[in-house]
């Protein structure tokens, strides 16, 4: 026996706590997840800090420096506004690093890393012009919605964060199953109730919590300033038309495009969609002044996407996809009512063009439209004719026709 103790000593002396489990800052971080101070003896929690720690001395705690410099406050500044505690930034971080591409292998998107489903179900708009998912900004306050729907739930916010992580269903019958809401017996492996990845998931987010409580480690790793204060929001939002052009927006700001590109990564072709109403477009706080001063809405012209040709795609079901009439694409691309498209080659689908449809004004006859339009837009039949080099003598009503470049 006095072996066995002598043994157990041993061992605690040569693989101690990475922490003091009763350090005051490192217990009040567990409670702000509704985790008792004991969980702090955890030894997987312990393994996992250890790697955490290593990894964050490294790399830090976001992918770079420019996400985080950027990322961090944004994220600290939307938190602080809700009920969510503050250490739910780790979430994020523990989602993505804040690497503002990051997709997982089920399909998980954005800094929150939403599956579309779940984003769809939360407002985010996935379309193949936007992917809201990667939207800091929506997708944040989409983030905090649903953590807060699940705390509601459930009743405790480590519950929150796993059934975030697992789904509520996996985690209520893993509760069911456990007979407890214990995270210690939850989140045990030998019961295995929740899946491995939940049970690192937890302890991950746990552990860069810790780490963040540990002023002296944050100033090592240079975090000292972006952590553990709520700041303001350094991202701006602005309103523009459909069809406005990143490149544009950031000569407009004198700044270099990357960055801009990093505040709009939901934008997935570079440009605002086509919409009725205006789109947001996050620029830096700092820009605001000089874009109220300088920006004005440009008459947009050539907005277009390149299509590449892929076997089964017909004007027809281009026309479905891009919401673009077949008349606009057949034009666009100087195609006749014959002309086949060929596999791996590229066309141009007009977004923001100046078609119109066909109105019938004052109920002409089917002729006599062209002559409305013509009336409508004080322009000539044959400057309508240019426009429109495919478009038969008759025009057919709900028909396109281009009236402007």
């Amino acid at each position: 026996m006095r072996w066995l103790l002598l043994m157990i000593a041993l061992t605690f002396d040569v693989f101690p706590f990475a922490f003091n489990p009763n350090d005051e800052k490192k217990i009040t971080v567990l409670k702000h997840f509704d985790i008792p101070a004991s969980f702090l003896n955890d030894p997987y929690l312990n393994d996992i800090y250890v790697a955490q720690k290593r990894d964050c001395t490294e790399n830090g705690f976001a992918n770079s420096p420019e996400n985080a410099d950027i990322l961090i406050p944004m994220l600290t500044s939307l938190i602080s506004q809700s009920d969510l505690p503050s250490e739910f930034l780790f979430v994020a971080l523990a989602e993505s690093s804040l690497d503002t591409l990051s997709t997982s292998s089920q399909g998980a998107s954005g800094i929150w890393q939403f599956m579309a489903r779940t984003g769809k179900l939360h407002g985010l708009q996935i379309t193949p012009y936007v992917d809201e998912r990667r939207d800091h900004l929506k997708s944040t306050r989409a983030a905090i919605t649903y953590l807060s729907q699940l705390h509601r739930q459930f009743g405790k916010w480590y519950l929150a964060i796993i059934a975030y992580n697992c789904g509520d269903g996996r985690l209520s019958r893993a509760i069911r199953k456990a007979g407890t809401t214990d995270l210690s017996v939850l989140a045990s492996p030998s019961k295995a109730y929740i899946p491995p990845e939940s049970r690192r998931y937890i302890r991950k987010i746990v552990s860069l919590a810790l780490l963040a409580s540990d002023r002296a480690f944050l100033e090592q790793i240079q975090y000292d300033h972006l952590i553990g204060v709520a700041s303001e929001n350094p991202i701006a939002t602005v309103y523009l038309p459909e069809g406005e052009d990143i490149n544009r927006i950031a000569a407009v700001l004198e700044m270099p495009k990357k960055k801009l590109v990093l505040l709009n990564t939901h934008l997935r072709r570079g440009v605002t969609p086509p919409s009725k109403d205006m789109y947001p477009v996050y620029i830096p706080e700092d820009k605001l002044q000089l874009f109220r001063e300088t920006y004005r809405t440009k008459a947009l012209k050539g907005y277009f996407v390149m299509h590449r040709i892929k076997a089964g795609d017909s004007i027809a079901t281009l026309s479905k996809k891009y919401d673009v009439s077949t008349v606009a694409i057949r034009s666009e691309n100087m195609m006749g009512e014959g002309d086949a498209l060929s596999t791996n080659h590229s066309i141009r689908i007009p977004i923001n063009r100046g078609f119109i449809k066909y109105v019938a004004l004052n109920q002409p006859q089917v002729p006599e439209t062209k002559v409305s339009v013509v009336k409508l837009y004080n322009s000539t039949i044959e400057q309508l004719k240019v426009k429109n080099i495919f478009t038969q003598h008759k025009a057919k009503e709900n028909e396109e026709v281009k009236v402007s470049d």
